[in-house]
């Protein structure tokens, strides 16, 4: 109209005269629209470049809109591009699309290109606001504004949707008629769920998730909607005007402020960010429903948490505590109180501190005689380190029926009814004999009487028979105590099988 009013071109046409009287009732000829998503093949584009050979018959310009014309097909753009660029005299085109991502560069840097705005809900309020008037159709501005939410800043779809909220209920429309056909979850059900999130009541999850599902409500457009709620509830804390953000009532404002009044701003947009982590996780849940039980419940324990800055003061609190006490020991001196304390501790504890004395002062050193687990000193040094590195083996040797120390021999005896654990020790001859050779300064041999034992375990300690032959060289000896060789089988955690001299080069 602006291009073919009879005053123009004119950036505002006068709607009065022939032109502008044609183009709104679609009778002029040289005006046409075509809706992109129907007409969307070569054969629609052939058809157009057609009819605009010619000139205008009646109108200062032809006037051509493609509505949607990102969902013309391939061919059809290819087509329509070598109209573009040698366009026909008079003849304007003008596409309108929502996706103008999705239209090829070839079209789009042949155009001008200008881009509107999405309208504002209170801007699309007002103009339902003024159609409702017009129309003498009683409307609250909470239903108002739900239709202008679901417009989405398209002011042609919310005329569409008041057309249809007014032909549901006629001129008098209630709030609870326009959600219905809206398909908007009642405000009510938000609030109750904030309520429980805030006051930590996780055994109300249930009881409303089941009646979200019984009234056929969508979860992940409730949980859309829960976000929302929250975002107000923050809003109305932290704005000083809310009533400018929101287009409510004062009577919903002041609902939310008493719904929010003992939160913290900080807590309300804690509560926000994790809704808001929760959401693609509803969203491609398989079971949407547990997933928000689930949720929700881990919201309710939100406020368990303490802040940052509370920890950091109870750690420092902490330390200052542990200082205090460490300087109220060190006033008094040491006594026999220790060794008198240590004799009154429990066997365990007792064996576990001798061990670690044992383990981290001396490998020589022995556990005190109260602490005795043979009555030997040196098989209680074995079994203590026996115990650090094999604690599995450890208690089979504390099964033997007595243990005998002689010059150079510690001789562990088993009964008859223990032969199966003397079988198992024979399995380990070698780490033992190596364990006693090193505790002690003395040459050790480790046996088994053979009168208690079975064949099997007589077999095995005739088996190597150069470790005894081993044990009793002195060459044997001093190699096993040098310090080298412990680094080396502690390194590679090995055990000595034999000790051999080398030949030399000319004994082959």
């Amino acid at each position: 109209k602006a291009l073919n009013c009879e005053k123009g071109p004119t950036p505002e046409p006068c709607n009065q005269c022939f032109m502008c009287q044609a183009i709104n009732n679609e009778t002029l000829l040289d005006f046409i629209e075509i809706d992109g998503a129907s007409n969307r093949g070569i054969e629609d584009v052939k058809a157009l470049r057609e009819s605009i050979q010619y000139e205008p018959m009646h109108s200062r310009y032809r006037v051509i809109i493609i509505d949607e014309v990102h969902q013309l097909s391939r061919d059809a753009f290819n087509a329509l591009l070598k109209t573009l660029e040698e366009p026909p005299t008079r003849t304007v085109f003008i596409f309108a699309t929502t996706e103008f991502h999705k239209v090829p560069k070839t079209i789009a840097s042949r155009c001008q290109h200008f881009v509107f705005k999405r309208l504002t809900n209170p801007q699309i309020m007002n103009h339902l606001r003024y159609l409702a008037d017009q129309e003498k159709i009683d409307i609250s501005s909470y239903s108002l504004k739900l239709i202008a939410d679901a417009a989405d800043g398209s002011l042609r779809d919310a005329e569409t949707l008041l057309d249809m909220v007014v032909s549901f209920s006629g001129s008098k429309v209630r709030d609870k008629e326009t959600e219905e056909v809206l398909g908007i979850i009642n405000r009510s059900l938000f609030e109750d769920f904030s309520r429980i999130i805030l006051e930590s009541q996780a055994g109300e999850v249930f009881p409303l998730v089941e009646s979200l599902v019984s009234a056929g409500y969508d979860l992940r457009h409730f949980y859309s909607g829960l976000i929302e709620y929250f975002r107000n509830l923050l809003l109305v804390k932290v704005s000083a005007n809310p009533a400018e953000l929101l287009a409510f009532s004062e009577e919903e404002i002041n609902r939310l402020k008493e719904v929010g009044k003992d939160q913290k701003k900080e807590d309300l947009l804690r509560y926000i960010l994790m809704l808001q982590e929760g959401e693609a996780g509803l969203r491609y849940s398989a079971q949407p429903r547990i997933f928000l039980e689930a949720w929700l419940v881990k919201l309710c324990y939100l406020k368990n948490l303490k802040p940052v800055e509370e920890i950091l003061e109870e750690i420092s609190r902490l330390k200052d505590e542990l200082k205090r006490n460490q300087n109220e020991q060190s006033v008094y001196p040491t006594t026999n109180s220790t060794s008198n304390l240590k004799s009154n501790v429990s066997f365990k504890q007792a064996t576990k501190t001798a061990e670690y004395n044992h383990l981290g002062q001396n490998q020589n050193s022995v556990p005190k005689k109260e602490f005795s687990v043979f009555g030997q000193e040196a098989a209680d040094v074995l079994y203590f380190r026996v115990m650090k590195e094999k604690p599995a083996l450890a208690p089979i040797l504390k099964t033997c029926k007595k243990v005998e120390v002689k010059e150079s021999i510690i001789k562990f005896i088993f009964g008859q009814d223990k032969k199966h654990f003397a079988e198992l020790i024979s399995q380990h001859l070698v780490y033992l004999n190596r364990v006693a050779l090193e505790l002690s300064g003395k040459e050790f041999e480790l046996q088994i009487e053979e009168g208690q034992v079975n064949q099997a375990v007589k077999e095995n300690s005739n088996h190597h028979p150069e470790i005894r032959e081993s044990a009793r060289n002195d060459e044997a000896k001093k190699l096993l105590q040098d310090p080298k060789t412990k680094a080396l089988l502690s390194s590679i955690k090995g055990q000595v099988i034999a000790v051999k001299k080398k030949p030399r080069p000319d004994q082959t």
